[in-house]
């Protein structure tokens, strides 16, 4: 039991800071208190980890990797609006998988990243619905699957613009609406403020 306990203790000391602060306040407090200040700090931010709103499943890419923005998450997925923005970003030019996730990551500004376990089963599943063709540049390095919208992709890119444009906004506007409640005074990051 006590290795037990050993390995855990380092799995934990091993995670990453899910805030940026963490480390000031580590400091500030090992200043303040008597005990053996690390072991105190350590089993302080332990259990905010393990706070019941953050050890949730759809939170724990945020605790595991905190730049991942966890509502951004819950909304970009192969069940969400993957693949609409995948058939948008297949409008403007053709790509290869992780170009795709390069480029989502950077339209972004990282705070969603795809991963290939997603990615490539939605171009497998586009490819099998005829939205997109895919064929094999074997002029690098290392083979790549290059992808491109195909005429029927385009209409499904369309019509699903349509469906979705009047439930994302009002999406956006509910998101708006909960924000301004919770945070009354907030500033969104496009320089708004609220109007009420």
């Amino acid at each position: 039991m006590g290795k037990d306990k050993k390995t855990k203790n380092k799995a934990d000391t091993n995670r990453k800071n899910i805030f940026p602060f963490e480390d000031e306040i580590k400091c500030f407090i090992k200043g303040k208190i008597s005990e053996d200040p690390d072991v105190f700090v350590e089993k302080m931010f332990k259990k905010i980890k393990d706070h019941w709103v953050f050890g949730k499943r759809s939170f724990q890419l945020w605790v595991d990797s905190p730049d991942i923005n966890p509502f951004v998450n819950m909304i970009l997925t192969r069940s969400g609006l993957l693949p609409l923005y995948t058939l948008c970003m297949l409008q403007e030019k053709d790509m290869f998988g992780n170009e795709i996730i390069s480029e989502i990551e950077n339209r972004t500004s990282s705070a969603w990243s795809s991963n290939p376990g997603a990615i490539y089963p939605l171009l497998k599943e586009l490819e099998e619905r005829g939205f997109v063709d895919g064929h094999w540049d074997l002029g690098k390095e290392h083979p790549r699957r290059i992808y491109q919208i195909t005429e029927r992709g385009r209409q499904e890119y369309k019509i699903l613009k349509i469906i979705l444009e009047k439930q994302l906004n009002e999406a956006i506007h509910i998101f708006k609406k909960i924000y301004y409640d919770i945070f009354p005074n907030g500033k969104l990051k496009d320089g708004k403020q609220n109007e009420k």
